[in-house]
């Protein structure tokens, strides 16, 4: 892999001197986080996306609520996490045809990957498309299966090692590493290889 674009991911805000920051440390993109409205925590914001591209780095989209349990996907909470995510983007103006990741931020076993997450992801790409590109984020087994089934164009690899199915899944479009703090944000450096879904505004 000669293209691999090296990355982090953040659920910091992005401020212009840490954006600065990782531009003049080599980084090419920073992933942050859509939201559910009932969610407390920060997102990113047409403002901060701004910012950050302003830096010359490279933007990717991922939502995150609560998925860290087998409850939490079924098709109706995809549903309203789908609508949310489009709502983010909409606010961001986040170009169509870039991806919007989910987060099954668990060690899912198969029945939950065959089962309940399998029924998510069915809505999440009914939904998502045509308009943007359907990623995961999760497991190695996770990312194989979505990806076999069609219902991901894109796999984000957790940095959980543990994870079943991690070891040895090299189809990843992006490759999370431990964490570390660079530029003042609480990060997760990341690879990416070949397109990873994403985008500038």
């Amino acid at each position: 892999m000669g293209d691999i674009n090296s990355g982090v991911d953040s659920s910091s805000v992005v401020t212009p001197s840490a954006a600065k920051c990782l531009a003049q440390l080599g980084f090419t993109f920073v992933a942050r986080y859509y939201r559910s409205r009932k969610s407390k925590l920060n997102h990113l914001t047409r403002e901060e996306a701004l910012t950050i591209v302003g830096a010359g780095l490279n933007l990717v989209a991922v939502f995150e609520y609560a998925g860290t349990k087998a409850a939490y996907f079924t098709a109706e909470q995809a549903a309203m996490d789908v609508t949310d995510a489009l709502a983010r983007a909409a606010e961001v103006e986040q170009p169509m045809g870039s991806a919007i990741y989910f987060a099954v931020d668990y060690n899912a076993t198969l029945d939950d990957i065959g089962g309940p997450v399998t029924d998510y992801f069915q809505v999440v790409s009914d939904m998502l498309r045509p308009k943007f590109l359907p990623g995961v984020y999760g497991s190695g087994a996770t990312c194989k299966a979505l990806l076999a089934a069609g219902l991901a164009d894109f796999a984000w690899l957790s940095q959980s090692v543990g994870f079943l199915g991690t070891p040895g899944f090299t189809a990843w479009s992006i490759k999370q590493g431990m964490p570390h703090q660079f530029c003042g944000l609480d990060t997760d450096p990341d690879d990416a290889h070949g397109i990873y879904g994403e985008f500038v505004i």
